[in-house]
C-alpha cells in the first residue's frame, strides 16, 4: 500500500470512529420534544448542538432529564438547570449556548427578579 493510499485509509477510519462518537440532529431532537421542548425549538437546538455533543453526554442529558420533573414538561430552562446538574461542564455550556443562539432563552427566570 503505498503510503498516500494509507493516509486516506487512515482518515476516513478516523473520522468514521469520530462521527459514531457524536449524537445526531433527530437524537437530539427527538430527546428534546420527548422532555417537552416545542419541534421548533428542539430542531434549533439539535441543530446547534449536533456535532457538539457525543452520543454519552445526551444520554446523561436525558436521563436527568427524565428524573428532574416527572410530573410536567420541561422547558428550556429546567433544561439547562439539568444540564449544570450533570457534573460535565460542556454540557452545561452547549445547552446553554443553544438556547441563545436558538433565542429561546426567554423561559428562564431571573434569580431574585
Amino acid at each position: 500500500m503505498t503510503r498516500r493510499l494509507r493516509l486516506v485509509a487512515s482518515a476516513a477510519v478516523a473520522g468514521l470512529a469520530l462521527s459514531a462518537c457524536t449524537a445526531s440532529r433527530y437524537q437530539i431532537s427527538d430527546a428534546l420534544q420527548r422532555y417537552g421542548l416545542s419541534p421548533v425549538k428542539a430542531d434549533c437546538a439539535a441543530e446547534f448542538l449536533r456535532g457538539k455533543l457525543s452520543v454519552r453526554q445526551v444520554d446523561r442529558l436525558t436521563d436527568a432529564a427524565r428524573y428532574y420533573n416527572a410530573s410536567s414538561r420541561l422547558t428550556f430552562g429546567d433544561l439547562i438547570r439539568v444540564a449544570g446538574s450533570v457534573r460535565d461542564p460542556e454540557i452545561a455550556l452547549q445547552v446553554g449556548a443553544s438556547a441563545l443562539a436558538c433565542s429561546i432563552a426567554a423561559d428562564i427566570p431571573v434569580p431574585g427578579l
